[in-house]
């Protein structure tokens, strides 16, 4: 590949726009009790969004990517009973739209979107009898070459030919380099940097960086290198000629016309590291007839120019570039016609003064009309040239009206003033005003004599429109500073519309209009913004407390689905036994902290709730206790809902117990004792056991009953059985138990026999003596 970090700046201008979420009461915390007004903790939570139906997505797509559909999808006008007019305020959608589009079904389609479509701002010769100006691929062999391909050729085509004449380097190797190093335009370098010829270093300080193959030592070596970035396949044409005329390595194959030669001398200056480099290049000329651009470009008549701009200005349409002809005398007048590309109907002509351009002279200094053959046109831009494709025709004429009489017209390729470009800076809920709000720019050349500027809400899971709203377009100076676009610099809109359960669960979308008509309908261009889906759902539990009698919950849920689902629950659920224990309807609690936080949900302002549950701690001891915090639409809590489940907390369980005697006599052993276990309350069943801690193994197990201990009461008065906890059991004993290690244990059970859910209190280990009389 081809290095060189001295090129001059091209001389020839080209502008092209830039593209541009311990006690009786035991008290839990859940991390911080408040939400801080910078970082409220969110989404600790086990948090999900449900429906009676389908579970609902809590998916949405950035509003802010710009797309575009090649044809405009209309929607029309329905009848609004509300405010519609943003100068009075924040808008209303209508209870008929809002009812309509309840009531519709879901349409499984995409939705409509826009991508950026911008003018090409380049347009080469379309005809011409010079060596420099050439249309097609020519007279070279194209059989059997796919469309892309032939249409690759014909980009190249001017600037192979226009080569020869400004640098003297031979066509044919200029496209056989351009074919096989670029891949016939289709290599990342060429589509990314539009670099044909793997011309290293920057081009007007543009560069892109890639990897390639170099040959070194008898195989290829990937690297990564900078590599010049191009604005359009042209440029990257006449980059390579004046780098081989301005690199003094190369200067044996300026101006030679023999391509076998050329090949040769291009390999032995090192421009290549492949040793079969100058036979590739060979076949690729022969088998494509490239030799037939060599002969284009030998002869000496001249009609040739070039477009440097055709681009929207502000209000005015700008055309620059130049014309060099031999057919000329002083005796003429130079006009510039501008055409429909499509119809060929004349749409403007101008009588245009010569603007001198060195840059051109250098080039041409033998024809009769070169560098004062450059021409600066501004135009007013009007609805003439809206959305059309503008072809540029400069005529030579003796003819003052501008028709033709002597010299030479120069019809160049039709430029497209189509650029049809938006984004929303804007797209969100101010829970502050309870509003969705909207902002953003649409720019378009086809806005030209549409006076009518509408943001439609359109809802696309429903296709269905919500309203559509008049707006006063906006200064933005900071979009006309990047789009050469007709109303670039007002191109700005901003819309409050007051929220409705008609924007939350679907799809919601933006289209900006710029319409003829008063409604909205008639001759108009759309911008479909992408749709995002307001369903955000963010919780936290601030504490919770469990008391014996009772459980108090705080936290907050902020949803935008409270908008439609206006019924606030918390939910008491025992996730050890998979029940619901209790609901309770709430009242919305300010928490201006969580608003501050998440301003963008709906409900954010008023998403708190503080209740109590009457609640039976002993007979949940032990469980996993879950606080589920609910929107729904239905007055009991179910129908389309959306929840928030928060992490269980475990209900505190005391167990305590003492044996105050272990009396071993006349063979036999009696134990009395007490065990207080908040389990009792669902173990109904109290035994006492007698293990064998030295053979671990059960001796006998007794069923007994509870007695009184008012004591065991007064030491603990929160645990469920305490007042009457007390046992008294007797065992017999064998002697081969003499030595033995005992141990007592006491047991609450679920089952009769003992087993089941149970609640063991173990003893300490107590060693028989050797006489049990």
């Amino acid at each position: 590949m081809a290095s060189d970090s001295n090129l001059k700046n091209n001389q020839f201008r080209v502008v092209l726009p830039v593209i541009f979420t311990f006690g009786a009461s035991l008290v839990f915390f859940q991390g911080n009790a408040h939400a801080d007004d910078t970082n409220v903790t969110a989404n600790t939570a086990v948090t999900t969004t449900q429906t009676s139906d389908n579970q609902q997505s809590s998916n949405y797509q950035n509003a802010n990517v710009a797309l575009m559909t090649a044809q405009a999808v209309q929607t029309h006008a329905a009848e609004q009973t509300a405010n519609t007019d943003p100068n009075k305020g924040a808008v209303d959608i209508s209870a008929e739209n809002a009812q309509n589009v309840a009531n519709a079904p879901a349409v499984d389609t995409q939705p409509n979107v826009s991508t950026n479509q911008i003018s090409n701002t380049q347009a080469d010769p379309e005809n011409g009898t010079a060596s420099t100006t050439v249309s097609g691929a020519g007279n070279i062999n194209t059989n059997g070459l796919s469309a892309r391909n032939v249409q690759f050729l014909e980009s190249i085509h001017q600037g192979a030919v226009d080569g020869w004449k400004q640098f003297g380097v031979l066509p044919s190797l200029t496209g056989a380099q351009a074919i096989i190093e670029s891949g016939w335009g289709q290599s990342a370098l060429t589509t990314q940097g539009h670099n044909l010829f793997g011309i290293k270093g920057s081009y007007n300080g543009q560069s892109v960086t890639m990897p390639t193959y170099e040959y070194y030592g008898g195989r290829y070596v990937q690297i990564n290198d900078a590599f010049r970035a191009y604005p359009s396949n042209y440029e990257s044409i006449v980059d390579h000629g004046r780098f081989l005329k301005e690199n003094s390595r190369y200067s044996n194959l300026i101006g030679q016309k023999d391509y076998q030669t050329v090949t040769r001398l291009i390999r032995q200056d090192g421009y290549a590291t492949d040793p079969q480099y100058t036979n590739t290049l060979n076949r690729v000329i022969r088998q494509y007839n490239l030799t037939a651009w060599d002969q284009e470009a030998f002869n000496d008549n001249i009609n040739t120019g070039h477009i440097d701009n055709v681009s929207v200005q502000g209000d005015n349409l700008k055309v620059e570039g130049w014309h060099a002809t031999n057919n000329y005398d002083q005796s003429m007048h130079h006009f510039i016609i501008l055409l429909d590309g499509n119809t060929k109907q004349e749409l403007y002509r101008q009588e245009v003064p010569g603007t001198y351009r060195q840059d051109v002279q250098n080039v041409y200094p033998n024809a009769k009309i070169s560098g004062w053959g450059g021409f600066s046109l501004t135009v007013p831009n009007s609805a003439n040239f809206a959305g059309k494709a503008i072809q540029v025709v400069s005529r030579y004429t003796k003819n003052t009206n501008g028709e033709p009489n002597g010299g030479d017209d120069l019809w160049f390729n039709s430029v497209n003033l189509n650029t049809n470009a938006g984004y929303l800076d804007n797209f969100n809920i101010d829970a502050a005003t309870n509003t969705l709000n909207i902002n953003g720019w649409h720019a378009t050349d086809q806005s030209a004599g549409k006076d009518h500027h509408f943001i439609i809400l359109y809802d696309a899971t429903k296709n269905r429109e919500l309203g559509r709203y008049e707006v006063n377009s906006a200064i933005r100076n900071d979009v006309a500073k990047v789009y050469n676009v007709y109303n670039a610099g007002k191109s700005g809109f901003n819309l409050q519309v007051n929220i409705s359960p008609a924007l939350i669960g679907d799809n919601i979308q933006v289209i900006s209009r710029y319409s003829n008509a008063a409604n909205g309908e008639g001759n108009y261009v759309d911008y479909w913004f992408a749709p995002k889906t307001f369903n955000a759902n963010q919780s936290y539990l601030d504490k919770i407390e469990i008391s014996d009698n009772q459980v108090h919950v705080s936290g907050w849920q902020a949803a935008d689905a409270s908008v439609k689902q206006q019924n606030h629950f918390v939910i008491l659920y025992d996730a050890t036994t998979h029940r619901e224990i209790a609901r309770k309807q709430v009242s919305n609690v300010s928490r201006p902290d969580v608003q501050r936080a998440y301003p963008n949900i709906a409900n954010a302002g008023k998403s708190g709730f503080d209740v109590t549950f009457d609640f039976n701690r002993a007979a949940y001891a032990g469980h996993q206790l879950q606080v589920i915090s609910r929107y729904s639409d239905a007055n009991n809590g179910e129908g389309n809902r959306t929840d928030a489940w928060f992490t269980p907390t475990t209900v505190p369980s005391n167990n305590q117990g003492f044996l105050d005697s272990f009396v071993v006599k006349n063979g036999e052993v009696t134990v009395t004792g007490w065990q207080a276990t908040d389990q009792s309350y669902s173990q109904k069943n109290h035994f006492v056991i007698l293990y064998d801690a030295t053979t671990h193994r059960e001796i006998a197990r007794q069923q007994v009953t509870n007695l009184d201990r008012p004591d065991v009461q007064k030491a603990y008065p929160s645990i469920y059985n305490s007042a009457k906890s007390g046992f008294k059991a007797a065992f017999k004993l064998d002697s081969s138990l003499i030595g033995h290690e005992i141990q007592v244990v006491s047991r609450y059970s679920d089952a009769n026999n003992g087993e089941g859910n149970r609640t063991d209190f173990w003893f300490n280990a107590i060693k028989l003596p050797q006489n049990l009389y």
